[in-house]
């Protein structure tokens, strides 16, 4: 079995730890990849087992699309302000990494979106994907059509598409629900609605397009990809890959990301 750990060096205590799981992966007999990074995350494709990320949630959703294999099992420690997709704290680490390598865990495969624009496909989103005016500040028109229903010459900031893993993001802050990873939904919520519009649940089975009338463009996904247009066609798909996270503890994901959110 061939592990990578990636750590946060600026994160006090991130190195420290980093260290000692390796010593722990190695008196198992394992391989391992040990790497180091900052603000930037990480540089080329991962290729491994399992990934084992200690860090922030930028750090995760940076490791998780860092990987040559979308759907490699992924041990998330929390060392950020969120850990919202954490399987455990600093202090929680050595007995969650001691239980992934007897098998004593469980696997999570959470649903993840496609995002394309005029039918090039641009990346997979894990939390979410925002459009927006690249020009900061001001407003987007566009039409939203899901199928047969067609909303219209809608103005606002932007939209939001996320899954259900990430409704605990900027989906929250937006004012729309918080839902539980276990369900397959999209979730659409608008940026500072000047028309009457209200966040919007679909089915993972309908394709949901953004028809971008008046920009220009901008769409962020998951905080790490990001492109510019002059207008056309967001497309928003259920994608065929999970994210699929390695989970040790007792406590359910959905739990952990609720009370973090609700601050409970």
């Amino acid at each position: 079995m061939h592990l990578t750990v990636v750590y946060r060096g600026d994160k006090m205590g991130a190195e420290s730890k980093a260290l000692e799981l390796k010593r722990i992966i190695a008196e198992h007999g394992c391989e391992y990849d040990l790497y180091e990074v900052g603000e930037e995350g990480v540089k080329g494709p991962l290729s491994c087992d399992y990934l084992i990320v200690l860090g922030g949630d930028g750090t995760i959703l940076a490791s998780i699309h860092s990987l040559e294999e979308p759907e490699t099992p992924v041990l998330a420690i929390s060392y950020g302000r969120g850990g919202y997709l954490a399987d455990a704290t600093p202090d929680e680490a050595n007995h969650a990494v001691k239980s992934l390598l007897i098998g004593n865990y469980r696997l999570e495969r959470l649903m993840r979106l496609d995002i394309s624009i005029d039918g090039e496909f641009i990346s997979n989103a894990v939390n979410e994907a925002y459009v927006s005016n690249s020009s900061p500040g001001k407003v987007v028109e566009f039409d939203l059509e899901v199928e047969r229903l067609r909303l219209q010459n809608i103005v606002a900031d932007g939209m939001v598409f996320s899954t259900p893993v990430g409704s605990t993001g900027y989906n929250s802050s937006l004012g729309g629900p918080l839902v539980d990873e276990e369900l397959e939904l999209i979730i659409t919520t608008p940026v500072a609605p000047i028309t009457n519009i209200k966040p919007l649940v679909f089915s993972p089975l309908r394709k949901i397009v953004m028809k971008c009338r008046r920009g220009p463009f901008s769409v962020l996904i998951d905080g790490l990809v990001r492109r510019e247009f002059e207008g056309g066609e967001v497309e928003v798909t259920k994608s065929r890959h999970s994210t699929v996270l390695v989970r040790t503890s007792g406590v359910t994901l959905c739990e952990r990301r609720f009370k973090r959110r609700l601050g409970i």
